[in-house]
C-alpha cells in the first residue's frame, strides 16, 4: 500500500465486505470497477502524472504547474476500489508548496469534485477521495485521450 493510502474494509451485518472503505464513518463505494478499461485509465493517469513531473526537469516547474489536475489525477489513480488518500499525500503529488495545494484542495471540494473527511483512526488526518462527479469527469477525459487518433506507427518506441 502506498504511503498516504488508507484502506479499511466496511463489513455488512453478515460479516461480508462491501467493497467500500471507511470514510467519515460511512462506507465509500468502490467507484472504479475491476474492468480492463478502468485499469488502463489508471495506468494512463499515472503516465500523465509521470510525464508532467518530467517536464519540470526540462523547464521551470512553475511554468506548467496545474495543482488541480495533479491532485485529481492522483486521487483517480490512487483511489482504486474506493481507497482514500491523506491530504499530505495529495499535497506532495501536486508538486507545489503545501499552502498552494491546500487552497486547490479546498477549491476542488467547494466545486464538489473532491470529498474530505477526518480519518476514523486519527482525527488529525484528513482523508480525500474524488466525488462521483469528479471521478466520472476524470474518467471521461482520460477516455477521450485514449480515443485520440494517434497513429502508433508514426511514434517511435524509442528515440535512438
Amino acid at each position: 500500500m502506498s504511503a498516504g493510502l488508507r484502506e479499511q474494509p466496511v463489513a455488512l451485518a453478515n460479516g461480508k465486505e462491501t467493497g467500500g472503505r471507511q470514510f467519515a464513518g460511512a462506507g465509500v463505494p468502490s467507484m472504479i470497477d475491476d474492468s480492463h478499461a478502468d485499469a488502463k485509465l489508471v495506468v494512463l493517469a499515472r503516465s500523465i502524472m509521470s510525464a508532467r513531473r518530467r517536464l519540470g526537469s526540462h523547464f521551470e516547474a512553475a511554468l506548467f504547474a496545474n495543482p488541480g489536475l495533479d491532485i485529481m489525477l492522483f486521487l483517480f489513480a490512487e483511489g482504486l476500489h474506493g481507497a482514500t488518500v491523506t491530504t499530505n499525500a495529495c499535497c506532495a503529488a501536486a508538486g507545489v508548496p503545501r499552502t498552494t495545494a491546500l487552497r486547490w484542495i479546498k477549491l476542488l471540494q467547494d466545486r464538489g469534485l473532491v470529498l474530505g473527511s477526518d480519518d476514523i483512526s486519527d482525527r488529525r488526518v484528513t482523508m480525500l477521495a474524488l466525488s462521483g462527479s469528479g471521478r466520472d469527469t476524470i474518467r471521461t477525459w482520460l477516455s477521450e485521450i485514449v480515443a485520440l487518433p494517434l497513429r502508433h506507427d508514426e511514434v517511435p518506441d524509442r528515440l535512438d
